[in-house]
C-alpha cells in the first residue's frame, strides 16, 4: 500500500525534476491528442497509443523502482538510472507514436504521431545522455542479474513442460527464420524405404 501511495504521490510535478516533468506532461498531452483524433475501427493505434500513456505514467512515478526489488537503491534512483525497462518504455515512447503515424491517413493524426515520436526520441535519448550511459551491464536490473536469467530459465522450462508439444523451443520455420513453427512440412520429411 506504500507503494501505492508513493507512485501516486509522484504524478505532480516535482521541484528536483522540473525539467523532465514538463517533457513528459507535454508528451502525454500530444499523445492524447493523437489518440483522441484517432478515426473510430483504429485500433492497434488505439492500444499504441494506450501503451504510451500508460508507459509516460510509469515514467512519471517512478513506478518500477517502486514495483520491483530496488536492491541498494532508493526507488527513484533504480527507476530512472539504473532499470533496462525504463529504458524500453521509453523507446517504447519514441515508436509507437511514429508507428501510429504510419498506419494512418488522417493528416492531423498523421502531424501529431510524428510530433509526438520525435518528442519522444529527443526525451529517450535526452534522459539516456544524462542519465543511464554509464551503468554497467550487471546492474541494469537493480538487484541480482543472475538470479534474474535464472528465473528467465526456470520459467522457459515450466512453460515446456506446462505447453508441452504447443511450445517448441529451437524449430525454426523454414521461410521465416526467426518464427518458431509447431511442426515440419510434410514435404521436409525424409522416410527410408527397406
Amino acid at each position: 500500500m506504500e507503494e501505492l501511495r508513493a507512485i501516486l504521490n509522484s504524478v505532480g510535478p516535482s521541484n528536483d525534476t522540473l525539467a523532465w516533468d514538463l517533457a513528459l506532461y507535454a508528451l502525454f498531452f500530444l499523445n492524447l491528442l493523437t489518440l483522441l483524433m484517432l478515426p473510430d475501427g483504429s485500433t492497434t493505434g488505439t492500444i499504441l497509443s494506450i501503451f504510451v500513456l500508460i508507459s509516460i505514467f510509469i515514467d512519471k512515478t517512478f513506478a518500477f523502482g517502486y514495483l520491483i526489488d530496488s536492491g541498494p537503491y532508493t526507488p527513484e534512483t533504480c527507476h530512472a538510472k539504473i532499470f533496462v525497462g525504463t529504458y524500453l518504455i521509453r523507446a517504447l515512447m519514441f515508436a509507437a507514436p511514429l508507428t501510429v503515424a504510419a498506419s494512418t491517413d488522417n493528416g492531423k493524426v498523421r502531424a501529431a504521431g510524428i510530433i509526438a515520436g520525435i518528442g519522444g526520441g529527443v526525451y529517450m535519448f535526452t534522459r539516456w545522455f544524462f542519465d543511464q550511459r554509464d551503468i554497467e551491464a550487471p546492474d541494469i536490473t537493480c538487484f541480482n542479474t543472475t538470479v534474474m536469467a535464472q528465473n528467465l530459465g526456470m520459467t522457459l522450462v515450466l512453460a515446456r513442460l506446462m505447453l508441452r508439444r504447443r511450445l517448441r523451443l529451437g524449430v525454426v520455420h523454414r521461410h521465416i527464420p526467426v518464427a518458431v513453427a509447431g511442426d515440419f512440412a510434410a514435404h521436409d520429411v525424409e522416410v527410408e524405404l527397406p
